[in-house]
């Protein structure tokens, strides 16, 4: 187990079977290595094979448990192979963090209707294909959770982000009717909702806020691993993660 400096009331999380995608980098990267200081089994999805390894790789060489699964978790098919694999060497999927996303920013009237679905696919389509796939497991063994990473945008709208604030906010309503349909089988649908974080999210965005005021990957990591260490009666389905001076 990879060396933990964290409070004793998320121990329980010594084992549990972790799915995380878009785990290569950022916040994913920061959730998996937070999620293997607890000594969970952390299994790693993104698209890019390289880099994605390299992660698993770096765990392992810490002593953690990691697997990685490269995966396009806007495709049914991958999304299933991802399951299937993690059930393969696990035989349990305990917690899935819904976490990859893309955005990409512009006003309505110049933006164009593939970059509007990609940033649907990828930030509202994945969450729902995510948990379609992982809740059969989780059903069948009685128990589970399911975090969904969001941000703000769900209930703040700011100009040029009609797409991400849409995919953001139907991942939010999603949230909220996954939690009520599963609530009675012992499966716990949460969102954590940043503001802005300091990622290579924004490498290609030229206006930004001041990274210096940006949360950094790991507040939000710990928060996702906070959340699962609590009793189900102690969170909400929103989890609202602002940085010190509320930037978006």
């Amino acid at each position: 187990m990879v060396a933990s400096n964290r409070p004793n009331e998320i121990a329980e999380l010594d084992g549990k079977v972790v799915v995380i995608t878009g785990a290569s980098r950022g916040i994913g990267k920061s959730i998996a290595t937070a999620f293997a200081a607890v000594g969970a089994k952390v299994v790693l999805a993104a698209r890019t094979r390289e880099t994605l390894e390299q992660v698993a790789a770096d765990l392992k060489k810490a002593g953690a448990d990691a697997l990685a699964v490269p995966t396009d978790v806007t495709d049914a098919d991958a999304v299933q192979r991802l399951i299937e694999r993690t059930l393969d060497v696990y035989k349990r999927v305990d917690i899935l963090v819904n976490n990859a996303g893309v955005g990409y920013f512009g006003p309505v009237v110049d933006f164009a209707p593939d970059a509007w679905d990609t940033v649907l696919n990828s930030n509202l389509k994945a969450v729902y294909l995510c948990a379609k796939f992982a809740l059969p497991p989780m059903l069948a063994q009685g128990s589970g959770q399911i975090i969904n990473v969001l941000s703000v945008a769900a209930k703040v709208a700011f100009e040029a982000s009609a797409a991400y604030c849409a995919a953001k906010a139907g991942a939010l309503a999603l949230t909220k009717v996954l939690a009520s349909e599963v609530r009675r089988q012992n499966i716990r649908v949460t969102a954590v909702l940043p503001g802005s974080v300091h990622t290579p999210f924004w490498d290609d965005v030229p206006m930004h806020p001041d990274f210096a005021q940006m949360l950094k990957p790991e507040h939000v990591a710990d928060t996702v691993v906070s959340i699962c260490g609590q009793p189900s009666g102690m969170v909400t389905e929103e989890v609202v993660v602002m940085p010190p001076l509320g930037i978006l």
